[in-house]
Order: C-alpha cells, then structure tokens, then sequence
C-alpha cells in the first residue's frame, strides 16, 4: 500500500510537471512568432547574440554601400 501511494504522488507530481513544462514550450513557441511586419532578414533569429550579429553584419554592408557610392 504504501508503494502505491509512492507511485500515486509521483504520478501526481510528474503530472504537474508536464503541464509546466507544456506551458513553458506555449510561452516559447509564442515570443517565437513572428510578427506581422518582421523584416524577412530577422526571420530564424533565435537568440539575442544572432540578432546583434545579424544587425552588425547588415550595418557594415551599409556602411560599404555608402563607402562605394
């Protein structure tokens, strides 16, 4: 009996943590939609660190288009 009562809470308690967990992926996988007027060159951008690369690289190509012109 008392097995079973062991296996009950931790069924009980695995069961909790699931339905977190699948909240947090909800939360995730909602700041990752994209939002209607997203350039297309931020698009796939997962991290911060991507979006300042990504940012560095497209201003340097500005500053060379200003530099050629």
């Amino acid at each position: 009996v008392t097995e079973l009562g062991q296996k009950t809470a931790e069924i009980a308690r695995l069961t909790e943590e699931r339905k977190k967990l699948q909240e947090d992926l909800g939360a995730l996988q909602l700041s990752m939609t994209p939002v209607e007027d997203e350039p297309e060159a931020a698009r796939g951008l997962t991290t911060r660190a991507e979006l300042v690369e990504k940012i560095r690289v497209l201003g340097q190509d500005v500053l060379d288009g200003v530099k050629y012109g």
